[in-house]
């Protein structure tokens, strides 16, 4: 078979390097002897557990042959025996010698009781590996016995040639295997593992943007394994090495850019700013105090700040708060310039430690001279003024108490003509009910006069003595429908005075019973029937028979007459449209639904946000109080505990939204 040249060279090559790398590298040669040790171990162990097999099984194949032996020879040759048939002995005892292994078999003839040899075959020796002796038996009679005896040499020759060919396959094998391996992991492991090596010996700080990658492994790989681990490992370590010392060279170049910046703070604040020994003696201050003391920069340093800053009056006093506290906060001191001319600085101290020991002590001094003296004029300013603002205080306190009272009167006013439109109501009331209890009232005295004359006609005729049957037929006839006028017409005066005293009783009651609202409502229609023919108005009443609540139906009666009021007096007022009012009363879960619409001109836009404000009226000075919604308001939200709305535009009418939450008895 041919072999190219390229890839002869490409195997001779990685030949060479794995012959190096197992010369140079103590990784490979450990490996490859532990390899060929453990390789050879168990090349021997193997061998020999092969070994013992194969002895175990010829042993057996010879004493099944010794058993073959007992069961087909020992029968026949005693009977040759006891026949005296030499030729026949003869040839079964070389029938018992072509058995595998049989290297000496004799025949003994019983005479009397010594055993004298009869035939032999096979070489004799004084000891064998295998031997056995039978009896042989003729009728019963012992004739004879049967010495065998096999050899182990051919198995022992056998076991030898066999151990030495596995022993030569073996070794043949372990070492192309070992080199195969070897092979293997140098070009799976140890190659990379030295280019791993070559990095990090050349891994220094100007070589952090150098990616490690391996030869033939491009990252990142579907299935990664230990090496591209360890790799991606040690790239992620390049890389935060890389950014901790940009970080770190930033953070240098940033702290380098405070330190200038906070010189320039220093230098240019207006504040002074000092830097103390913990005895207090000056070691640097900045600009600020040479220009407010009036000191040189070597008259400063290495003073004492007491003997420069502070007063001698203050300084007994500072020297004891430092010896305690070791600092101060917020202090004012007083100190003299080189001209003698008085200034007040507030100092604040900030110690600066080095380790656990106190290395300087930071002053920080700020020049509030004139903030003192604007203090003082506004202390005496603040002196004046509270003089007058006690005074404008005994006056405002006198104003608010008339005010008070004002309103605690507007108050009462408010609650009087709440209560006068609640009576004003109840007198329209009386005052429909009047009108339409008027009608059938006057039928009945109509009636009852026509009675009366038919009944002193009825006594004449009977005192001249002029009765006739006609006269009786036609006396209870007009008696019979005079009756049934005046009971029909005094009944409906009866149902209107019924409907009255109910409105009237629960208007002006603050009971709370069940009721049914069908005829809550109906009620209130009833008493405003004349009201409503007058307007010629139409109601049409929406509400189950059956939806009844516990609440309070005075509340209800006063809600339903001042919104039908409402419309017939502002709704319909100098209306030539069809009139018509809808009131639509149903349950909706736990809530009562009250819907009441108009068909009217509807509310003017500026009144409808305050709708329900009091003494909101479009009729101001025509009799409207401005207080029939603000009632309506009042019982919904603070009495019934529900939600009221109102949606209007001209031309459109007026609804009426209001929702209730009910309460079952």
């Amino acid at each position: 078979m041919a072999i190219y040249p390229d890839r002869k060279d490409a195997m001779s090559g990685l030949f060479s390097k794995t012959a190096q790398a197992v010369g140079r590298n103590g990784l490979s040669y450990r490996l490859l002897s532990y390899i060929l040790v453990c390789s050879t171990v168990l090349a021997m162990i193997i061998t020999a557990l092969q070994l013992a097999w194969d002895y175990r099984k010829d042993v057996a194949v010879i004493e099944d042959s010794i058993g073959q032996i007992e069961a087909s020879f020992l029968q026949p040759i005693a009977a040759s025996l006891w026949n005296l048939d030499e030729e026949q002995v003869k040839v079964q005892i070389e029938g018992i010698m072509n058995l595998p292994n049989m290297q000496f078999v004799m025949v003994k003839e019983m005479l009397g009781n010594s055993e004298v040899p009869l035939l032999t075959q096979g070489v004799e020796r004084e000891s064998y590996d295998i031997s056995r002796e039978f009896n042989l038996t003729y009728q019963g009679e012992v004739v004879g016995k049967l010495f065998v005896a096999a050899s182990l040499e051919q198995i022992y020759q056998r076991l030898i040639e066999k151990s030495v060919l596995i022993l030569v396959s073996q070794t043949i094998k372990t070492l192309v295997v070992s080199f195969c391996i070897l092979i293997i992991i140098y070009y799976l492991v140890v190659r990379h593992l030295n280019r791993i090596a070559n990095y990090a010996q050349k891994f220094n700080l100007d070589r952090l943007a150098v990616e490690l990658t391996l030869e033939g492994r491009p990252l990142p790989r579907k299935k990664p394994d230990e090496l591209d681990t360890l790799v991606a490992t040690l790239n992620q370590m390049r890389a935060r090495l890389n950014d901790e010392f940009a970080a770190r060279h930033q953070a240098a170049e940033q702290l380098q850019q405070e330190r200038d910046f906070s010189a320039t703070l220093i230098n240019s604040a207006n504040m002074v700013i000092c830097c103390m020994e913990p005895d207090l003696n000056i070691a640097s201050i900045n600009p600020a105090a040479i220009l407010l003391t009036g000191y040189h920069q070597q008259e400063i340093l290495q003073h004492n700040w007491l003997d420069l800053f502070v007063s001698q009056e203050q300084r007994e006093d500072l020297t004891l708060t430092l010896a305690d506290h070791g600092a101060i906060e917020d202090k004012e001191v007083i100190m003299h310039d080189q001209q003698g001319h008085e200034l007040v600085l507030q100092w604040t101290f900030a110690p600066f430690y080095e380790g656990p020991n106190l290395k300087y002590l930071i002053g920080f001094g700020y020049d509030i001279t004139r903030l003192k003296k604007v203090e003082r004029e506004i202390i005496q300013l603040n002196e004046l003024l509270e003089g007058k603002v006690v005074e404008r205080t005994r006056s405002l306190s006198d104003a608010n108490n008339q005010l008070g009272r004002a309103y605690d009167d507007l108050k009462q006013a408010q609650q009087t003509l709440v209560e006068s439109e609640k009576m004003a109501s109840l007198g329209s009331l009386v005052a429909g009910v009047a009108h339409e209890i008027n009608t059938p009232i006057g039928i009945s005295v109509t009636a009852s006069s026509y009675l009366q004359e038919r009944v002193a006609d009825f006594k004449l005729h009977i005192d001249s003595k002029q009765l006739s049957r006609s006269y009786l037929n036609e006396f209870t006839v007009n008696l019979d429908e005079s009756m049934q006028l005046l009971q029909s017409n005094l009944r409906r005066a009866s149902e209107l005075i019924a409907s009255f005293k109910q409105v009237a009783v629960d208007q002006s009651s603050e009971a709370r019973y069940n009721f049914s609202l069908a005829d809550n409502l109906h009620q209130v229609v009833v008493s405003l029937g004349h009201k409503l023919k007058k307007a010629q108005c139409e109601v049409d009443i929406q509400c189950d028979p059956k939806l009844s609540i516990f609440s309070f139906p005075g509340s209800f009666t006063q809600i339903y007459s001042n919104l039908i009021l409402n419309s017939i007096n502002h709704g319909f007022d100098n209306w030539d449209k069809p009139k018509k009012i809808t009131i639509k009363v149903e349950q909706e879960g736990e809530e009562l639904l009250i819907n009441y619409s108009d068909n009217g001109r509807g509310i003017p836009p500026e009144i409808l946000p305050r709708i329900f404000d009091p003494f909101v009226t479009s009729k101001r000075g025509q009799g409207g109080s401005g207080l029939g919604t603000h009632i309506i308001y009042n019982l919904v939200v603070q009495l019934l505990k529900g939600r009221i709305s109102c949606a209007s535009e001209p031309g459109n009418g007026a609804q009426f939204h209001i929702r209730l939450p009910i309460q079952h008895n």
